[in-house]
């Protein structure tokens, strides 16, 4: 059917009306544009390690070093388990003094270095250890934005969410936290800003801390951002969370971050940001390895060949005896047939090790005298020295036989060992073992020490005879004892 052409005009007239009413519409209530996501966005904390929020527990008193906490929770106390504690760590306990961690005794007890304050050790007073991860934000942008922010919000708890006092539902600001952008293509960052949650600028959404980076430039999309709040030192930076209410040992509480990208003016407590992704990260308990390392220390004594060196240089101080093979090597010096006035030697290297953490001492002393079949009479007399000096604690050079006879000994340091007298060079400087048959004073001597643990700390002792034409004929001998102890 074919409408008259007033009845077409009429109805064009209508469809036209409609049209523009539609179009009209969309330009006075847009639809709202979706935002794009920002890709690979992390939260990387320095360290996932929980706070620490416990309570002090009977029998803890005042003027003692042992702690006992709760093991059920109470409020904000979460804490029921040293499992998040470890030796060196500082604790405040009490409200402001601060004690350090000397040992963890069990799963409620643990040892501090210094006595407790009164006041400090009451019932239900609280421990803390704040644990300031730096987080580091990155992420890869969506949109290119001019002269906009980015906007990291940390979870924060509902209330005292700037007291530096551990929460147990988000982080606590801490008083004053340092934020940092690093520079990038189509971004130059300044004028960043960090709020506490709840403060200006930062009451929605709830219970976030906002930490704004401002910029300018004209953006890029996929250009990779790195975002730093708070400093590896832990100062102005947030403290993390203390366990939640019912926490589990080993398993994480976990944390929405969010990351944003604003427009250039935008208030990001009403405006809708352009760009949005969410972060999750999970804080939890440090792991406490413990391992026991029995103290120790061992002791041995090598032989040396003949035509050896070891404590000093020329032929007249290279070794004559070997003490390194035959019957009862190495633990023998076997001088045997002795010439007229002349020198005989032999030497021994000591070795040490132990990881006593004060070091260690190796003394020595002989029975007696070199006496005629190990009696007391006759008997080769320990050495003077060449100058008539030489005793137990004071040593003389002994480089000429002739008119000088006896026993006597010197030391020279191998490898990092201190020893408390040495010869250098062709001169033999020496000293006499003290006896304990005189009894000489003092009763022994320290052949060489260290201060601190040591790995295979070595030393020589050289041993020097000689005769006199009046010594009596016979064999003689005597019996040197080495004592090695560790000051653990």
């Amino acid at each position: 059917m074919t409408l008259p052409a007033c009845k077409r005009e009429n109805l064009l007239s209508v469809v036209l009306s409609l049209i523009t009413l539609l179009l009209v519409s969309n330009l006075a209530h847009p639809k709202p544009i979706s935002s794009a996501n920002l890709t690979t966005v992390k939260d990387t904390l320095q360290s996932s390690r929980l706070s620490f929020s416990g309570r002090v527990k009977s029998p803890t008193a005042a003027g003692s070093t042992h702690v006992w906490i709760y093991t059920t929770d109470a409020a904000e106390a979460n804490s029921i388990d040293t499992a998040g504690l470890k030796v060196g760590d500082l604790v405040t306990i009490g409200g402001t003094n601060e004690y350090e961690i000397a040992s963890i005794v069990d799963g409620d007890e643990f040892t501090v270095t210094t006595t407790l304050d009164a006041g400090d050790a009451d019932d239900t007073d609280t421990i803390f250890l704040l644990s300031t991860p730096q987080h580091v934000i990155t992420f890869n942008t969506a949109t290119a934005i001019a002269d906009g922010f980015f906007r990291v919000l940390i979870p924060a708890a509902s209330s005292n969410q700037n007291d530096s006092i551990p929460d147990s539902t988000g982080f606590d600001f801490g008083g004053t936290v340092d934020i940092t952008a690093s520079p990038s293509a189509g971004y130059t960052f300044s004028n960043n800003a960090a709020t506490v949650s709840g403060g200006t600028g930062c009451t929605a959404p709830a219970n976030y801390h906002c930490m704004e980076f401002h910029y300018s430039g004209a953006g890029a999309i996929n250009t990779p951002i790195q975002l730093t709040i708070g400093a590896v030192t832990g100062v102005n930076t947030p403290i993390a969370p203390a366990p939640v209410s019912g926490h589990s040992l080993g398993e994480a509480d976990t944390y929405t971050v969010i990351v944003q990208n604003f427009s250039a003016g935008a208030d990001p407590a009403t405006a809708t940001a352009t760009d949005q992704t969410q972060a999750k990260i999970g804080v939890i308990e440090s792991v406490r390895v413990t391992a026991t390392v029995d103290p120790s220390i061992t002791f041995t004594i090598t032989g040396i060949a003949s035509g050896a060196n070891p404590c000093g240089t020329g032929a007249t101080n290279q070794t004559d005896v070997d003490t390194s093979t035959g019957v009862n090597a190495p633990l023998a010096v076997p001088f045997g047939t002795l010439s007229l006035n002349t020198f005989k030697d032999a030497a021994h290297l000591l070795t040490v090790s132990t990881n006593a953490v004060n070091g260690y001492t190796v003394t020595a002393q002989e029975n007696d005298q070199l006496g005629k079949d190990g009696g007391t009479t006759p008997f080769i007399a320990d050495t003077s020295g060449d100058n008539g000096t030489a005793d137990e604690i004071t040593s003389d050079t002994w480089d000429t036989a002739a008119a000088h006879p006896g026993f006597g000994y010197t030391l020279k340091s191998v490898n990092l060992a201190t020893v408390p007298f040495d010869s250098t060079g062709a001169t033999f400087n020496t000293r006499r073992f003290p006896s304990i048959a005189d009894p000489d004073s003092p009763l022994v001597a320290t052949i060489m020490s260290s201060t601190g643990t040591s790995d295979a700390h070595t030393a020589n002792v050289c041993y020097r005879v000689s005769v006199a034409a009046t010594q009596a004929a016979g064999d003689y001998e005597n019996q040197i004892t080495y004592t090695a102890t560790a000051s653990f």
